[in-house]
C-alpha cells in the first residue's frame, strides 16, 4: 500500500458531518468479508480509542463500535485505509486484503461517505498526492498536465459521488481547491530546490565517517542500489523505524543493495550515536554526517524533516528522493520492481 499519512488525510479530518442520515442506535454496527485475510483480526484506531475485530474462518466478521471519533484508522495485516464512522451506521464492507486500496466496497447506512473516500484513496496513488515533491520536481509543461488532470478527476470524483452529506461536500470542494492553490502557489519556489534531485538525476555524494572514523563514501556502493536513511538518536519516529529497517537487511542481505543510515546528530552527541549503534545492535553502514542539519548531502537533499529515506541506483542516480519507510509495504514492491 501506498503511503496514507497524506494531504488527503489532512483534508477529510477537517470535515464535519453533521448532516448525514443515521439510524438512534448508540453505537455502529459493522459487518463484511476479508477475502485472503492475513490474520485473523481487524484493528479499528482513532486518536483516542482502538476496537479490534474478529474474523470467522471464512473470512467474515461481524461486531459493534462506540464511534468516539468520525474517522478510523482500518488496519489488516500491512494493509490500511480510512473509516468514517458514526453512531447509528450500519456499514457493511469486503475486500481482498491482497489489493485493499482497490478492492474495498461499502454498502448500506454509512457507505456514501466511506465509497467516496475509497475512491479519493484511489486517486491519491493515481498522482502520488502524498508527495507534492512528484509535482514540484516536474518541468512547467508536465506540472500543468498533471494538475489539470487531478483536478478535473477531484471534480468528477465529487460530482458522481452518492449520498454525501452536504456539509461534507462543501468542505472537500473547499480542501480539494486549497490543495491545488498549495500546488500552484508553490511551484516555482519548490521546483528549483526539487529539480536537480528529481528521479534520474546524478545524486549528491556523501564521505562521512563510521563507529570506527574510517571515511564511508556513496562512491564506494558503485555497482549496487543504496538505500539511505537520514536519522538521528533523538528522533522517536526514526527509532520506530529500526526493527523493521533490521529486517530489511536481513531479508536483502547477500542482494544488490547497501543500507546506509546517516546520523544528523550533533557532533557532542557522537558518542550517544556509537553508544545507540552498539546498544541496538544497527546493521547495515552507520555513518555520521559532518554539520547535522547543515551537512552538504542533507542540504543538497532540501531535507526538513525526518526519517528521510532516498533510494539510490548502481550507477549514482537517484530512484526516489523520498523512498517508502521500511514499514511500508510499498518499499518491498518497489525493490521487487527493481529485480531485488
Amino acid at each position: 500500500m501506498q503511503k496514507i499519512a497524506t494531504v488527503f488525510t489532512i483534508l477529510i479530518l477537517l470535515v464535519s458531518c453533521k448532516k448525514e442520515i443515521t439510524s438512534n442506535k448508540n453505537y455502529a454496527q459493522l459487518s463484511g468479508k476479508i477475502t485472503n485475510a492475513q490474520d485473523s483480526i481487524l484493528t479499528l484506531s482513532s486518536q483516542t480509542s482502538q476496537k479490534t475485530l474478529t474474523l470467522n474462518d471464512d473470512g467474515t466478521f461481524s461486531d459493534t463500535l462506540v464511534a468516539k471519533e468520525e474517522f478510523y484508522m482500518l488496519t489488516h495485516g500491512d494493509t490500511r485505509t480510512f473509516l468514517n464512522l458514526k453512531n447509528g451506521y450500519n456499514l457493511d464492507f469486503n475486500f481482498d486484503a491482497n489489493d485493499l486500496i482497490n478492492s474495498i466496497k461499502f454498502s448500506g447506512l454509512g457507505a456514501g461517505t466511506n465509497n467516496y473516500m475509497a475512491e479519493k484513496m484511489k486517486l491519491e496513488n493515481e498522482f502520488n498526492l502524498s508527495n507534492p515533491g512528484s509535482f514540484f520536481e516536474l518541468e512547467k509543461e508536465e506540472f500543468d498536465k498533471k494538475l489539470n488532470a487531478v483536478t478535473t478527476k477531484m471534480e468528477s470524483l465529487l460530482d458522481n459521488a452518492q449520498d454525501l452529506d452536504s456539509t461534507f461536500t462543501a468542505m472537500e470542494k473547499d480542501g480539494n481547491s486549497r490543495f491545488i492553490e498549495y500546488l500552484t502557489t508553490n511551484y516555482d519556489a519548490q521546483h528549483a530546490i526539487l529539480a536537480p534531485i528529481a528521479k534520474g538525476k546524478p545524486s549528491p555524494t556523501f564521505k562521512y565517517p563510521n563507529t570506527k572514523g574510517e571515511l564511508i563514501s556513496l562512491e564506494d556502493f558503485k555497482g549496487k542500489y543504496v538505500y539511505v536513511d537520514v536519522w538521528a538518536t533523538w528522533c522517536a519516529p526514526c527509532i520506530q523505524q529500526i526493527p523493521a529497517l533490521k529486517q530489511l537487511h536481513k531479508d536483502y542481505e547477500g542482494k544488490n543493495l547497501e543500507i546506509v543510515s546517516l546520523s544528523i546528530d550533533k557532533m557532542e552527541d557522537k558518542e550517544k550515536w556509537k553508544n545507540m549503534v552498539a546498544e541496538k545492535n544497527l546493521t547495515g553502514t552507520q555513518i555520521m554526517a559532518d554539520n547535522e542539519w547543515h551537512s552538504d548531502f542533507v542540504k543538497s537533499y532540501g531535507i526538513t524533516g525526518i526519517p528521510r529515506f532516498i533510494l539510490i541506483d548502481p550507477e549514482g542516480n537517484i530512484v526516489d528522493n523520498n523512498a517508502p519507510r521500511p514499514t511500508d509495504p510499498a518499499l518491498r514492491t518497489l525493490l521487487s520492481e527493481l529485480e531485488l
